[in-house]
C-alpha cells in the first residue's frame, strides 16, 4: 500500500542522497578557494561556538549531557568540535549532515556518531521519516539531521548551496578554468594570423603547431613573434589583469550570496563595502551563521532535549571586536548603570568578581538623571 506521502503529494516517496552534477568546466565548484573558505568558515564557527542548555525561564542547566556531548566528546573517537564541524561541512557541501544517536540503557543520549556523506538515504512512511544505511533501517528519533536549503520536492531532505545555485557555481568554475587556461598561454588572449595569399592546409596546420609550441604557454609569452610574407597578427580577444580581477570579484560575490557570508570574509585582502570589522562581524552573525545556529538548535531540541529545554549558541564571542573599542563601550554602560560590572566582564570573557553583580550609577550627573529632579519641592516652595 502506498504511504500517505505518495497518496497526498502523488510523488515517489523515496529520496536518495543528492549527488553533485558534473560540469563542463575543468574546475569543480566545490574546490574554488572562495567556496572552501565559506564552508570552512561556517563549519568551524558552528563547531567552536559555546553552547548551553537553558530552561524555559532562561536559567542555564549546568552539566547537561547534551551540552557535554556537543562541547567535549561526541563519541568515543570524536570530540564535540570535530563532530559539529564534520556534520555542518557535509550539510554545506552535499546538503545533508547526518549523525546516529546512540542511547544508554536508561534512555539518555550516550554518543553522537556522524554518518559518512552519501552513506544514507531516506524515505517517507506512514510512521514518519525512515532512514536507511545499506540494509539497516533507522527511525527519525535515531538520527540527527542537519540540512541546508530545503528540497521543495521532499520536505525532509535538503540540497546544498552549491546545487541550489548551480548556474552561478558553474559560471564561477568556468571563469576559473578560463583564467587558468589564460595563464598557461601567457595571458595573450586569442590571436588571428592572416596571410595575403592562399595557403595550403599543410601550411595552416604548420603555423598552428608552431604557435602552439612557441607561444601558447606561459614560458613562451616573452618570445618574439616573427611574421613573414606579409602576414599580420590581430588580437581577437584580450584578457587584462583588470578584467580578470573583476570577474573573480564577481564570482566571490556570487559564492558569498549563496552561503550568506559577507564578501569581505572571502576576499584575501579587503575588496568589500562594509565600513568596519564590527559591521562585517554583525552581518556575518545575523546572516549565514544565525541560520545554522537555528538549524542545529531546532534539531537538537526536537530529538534530544526534554520539553521546555532549549539549546543556545553564544555568538557574543564573534561580536566583541577589539578590546579597546569593547572596553570603552562597556565602561560607559557600567558607569551609566545600564549593566553591572560583572555583566561587562562576562561579555569580555573575564571571570566575575564578588560584589560586582549589581548595577550602580557612578557617572557624573547620572544619579540625578536616574532618580529624577530633586529640586521640584524646593522650586514649589520658593514659588
Amino acid at each position: 500500500m502506498p504511504s500517505w506521502f505518495s497518496r497526498i503529494f502523488a510523488v515517489k516517496p523515496t529520496v536518495v542522497v543528492w549527488q553533485n552534477g558534473t560540469t563542463a568546466a575543468t574546475v569543480n565548484p566545490s574546490t574554488l578557494p572562495a567556496v572552501v573558505r565559506a564552508v570552512q568558515l561556517l563549519a568551524s564557527d558552528i563547531a567552536r561556538l559555546p553552547v548551553r542548555v537553558e530552561r524555559a525561564d532562561g536559567s542555564v542547566i549546568d552539566g547537561h549531557p547534551v551540552a557535554q556531548l556537543l562541547s567535549r566528546e561526541a563519541s568515543r573517537w570524536q570530540s564535540g568540535f570535530d563532530f559539529r564541524r564534520f556534520v555542518t561541512g557535509c550539510a554545506l557541501t552535499s546538503g545533508n549532515g547526518l549523525a546516529l544517536i546512540r542511547r544508554s540503557s536508561d534512555g539518555t543520549v550516550a554518543e553522537l556518531q556522524p554518518i559518512p556523506d552519501g552513506a544514507a538515504s531516506a524515505q517517507f512512511t506512514d510512521e514518519g521519516v525512515e532512514y536507511r544505511i545499506k540494509d539497516v533501517k533507522l527511525t527519525a528519533d535515531q538520527v540527527v539531521h542537519i540540512g541546508a536549503y530545503p528540497d521543495l520536492d521532499f520536505p525532509a531532505w535538503f540540497v546544498s548551496p552549491l546545487d541550489a545555485t548551480a548556474p552561478a557555481m558553474q559560471l564561477a568554475a568556468d571563469q576559473d578554468a578560463a583564467h587558468s587556461a589564460l595563464v598557461k598561454t601567457g595571458s595573450t588572449g586569442k590571436i588571428s594570423l592572416s596571410h595575403p595569399g592562399a595557403m595550403s592546409d599543410q601550411a595552416v596546420q604548420a603555423i598552428r603547431d608552431a604557435w602552439q609550441t612557441m607561444h601558447a604557454q606561459a614560458d613562451g609569452a616573452s618570445r618574439p613573434l616573427i611574421l613573414r610574407e606579409g602576414m599580420k597578427a590581430e588580437r581577437i580577444s584580450q584578457e587584462t589583469s583588470t578584467s580578470n580581477l573583476e570577474s573573480r570579484r564577481f564570482s566571490v560575490q556570487e559564492i558569498a550570496r549563496a552561503f550568506m557570508v559577507p564578501p569581505e570574509m572571502l576576499f584575501q585582502q579587503g575588496g568589500g563595502a562594509l565600513a568596519s570589522q564590527a559591521e562585517t562581524a554583525r552581518a556575518y552573525v545575523d546572516g549565514g551563521l544565525s541560520l545554522w545556529t537555528s538549524v542545529w538548535s531546532a534539531e537538537i531540541e526536537r530529538k534530544l532535549l526534554a520539553p521546555g529545554e532549549h539549546l543556545r549558541f553564544d555568538t557574543d564571542v564573534l561580536l566583541r571586536g577589539n578590546l579597546r573599542d569593547a572596553g570603552m563601550a562597556f565602561s560607559k554602560l557600567v558607569l551609566a548603570g545600564v549593566m553591572a560590572p560583572n555583566d561587562a566582564r562576562r561579555r569580555l570573557g573575564l571571570p566575575p568578581i564578588a560584589g560586582l553583580d549589581q548595577p550602580e550609577v557612578t557617572m557624573p550627573g547620572g544619579a540625578a538623571a536616574a532618580t529624577g529632579p530633586d529640586n521640584d519641592g524646593e522650586d514649589q516652595a520658593d514659588a
